[in-house]
């Protein structure tokens, strides 16, 4: 099942089409996704964090708990599904061995980003690599898969100026990767840049209704569009709402937002407090 999957966001990958990427967290939303007709799932490290732990998305996740959702969610269909690598979960050999259980686990694609994580002591929340260990990441995950039709993506989350994220796609594309991934909002003459660095296959995560329709997308080169992970966030809500209609015996409305529950939930105020203790104290 897995190679077939694969095979087919390879062909995905080559066509001329921008597809819509579902976010998938179990194995029921991977069935749904499939049945509904979506094309290609993610199963992102944010809310695999939130399955796992019930903590928000600060990289306590371990890579054996990630492939174990990842297991879950890719053998539930027949969906390719990529799975969030984060930045490989150390250095380049902890990146091969991510690939190695992720290729395991069933992914379709796997996404290796240039981020320093976990937070390094007093440095701020988002840090890069350098471009060079960026590249020798890549080239340890190309090296570490077993499967050729797996594909390997690089996932930048450089974003101003323009010309340092211009320099990473372009040196990362260099590597033999499979295709590149933005993170961010992304404008038509960026993506007209980019285009000019790289003919690999992009993929685009946003959160904010995107400036670009799908037809303008698949022109400059995207070929999966992801906007969010609001099928999981509609389920919390909807979880939430029916535990407090079943507890008061009524309906029951709920002013919170579903990010609000799960900020709330997850408990975000106390591990931003503790952040802040331990990660970037207050010199006395």
């Amino acid at each position: 099942m897995s190679s077939a999957a694969r095979l087919r966001l390879r062909e995905l990958l080559d066509s001329q089409q921008c597809v819509t990427c579902a976010s998938v967290f179990d194995p029921l939303s991977s069935r749904m996704a499939d049945d509904i007709g979506f094309q290609v799932g993610i199963l992102g490290g944010s809310v695999a964090s939130l399955m796992s732990l019930g903590v928000p998305d600060i990289y306590l996740l371990t890579l054996s708990e990630l492939a174990q959702q990842a297991r879950r969610v890719c053998l539930a269909s027949d969906l390719p599904v990529i799975i969030d690598g984060d930045n490989g979960y150390g250095n380049a050999l902890n990146v091969m061995r991510t690939v190695a259980e992720l290729e395991h686990a069933g992914a379709a694609v796997i996404t290796i980003e240039d981020t320093v994580i976990p937070r390094p002591y007093k440095q701020p929340e988002l840090n890069l690599s350098s471009v060079e260990e960026g590249c020798s990441k890549l080239l340890a995950a190309l090296n570490a898969r077993q499967d050729v039709n797996l594909g390997i993506f690089a996932r930048t989350h450089a974003q101003q100026p323009h010309r340092d994220l211009l320099e990473r796609v372009d040196a990362y594309s260099r590597t033999g990767v499979d295709g590149i991934c933005i993170f961010g909002q992304i404008s038509k003459a960026l993506l007209v840049q980019l285009n000019r660095v790289t003919d690999l296959p992009l993929m685009l995560i946003d959160y904010a209704p995107s400036v670009l329709d799908s037809e303008e997308l698949m022109q400059l080169g995207v070929r999966i569009h992801f906007n969010g992970h609001r099928a999981y966030e509609d389920s919390v809500k909807a979880a939430y709402q029916s535990l407090l209609q079943l507890h008061q015996g009524e309906v029951a409305g709920c002013e919170q937002s579903a990010k609000q529950l799960i900020g709330r939930f997850a408990r975000q105020q106390r591990f931003t407090a503790i952040s802040n203790d331990y990660l970037d104290p207050v010199a006395s």
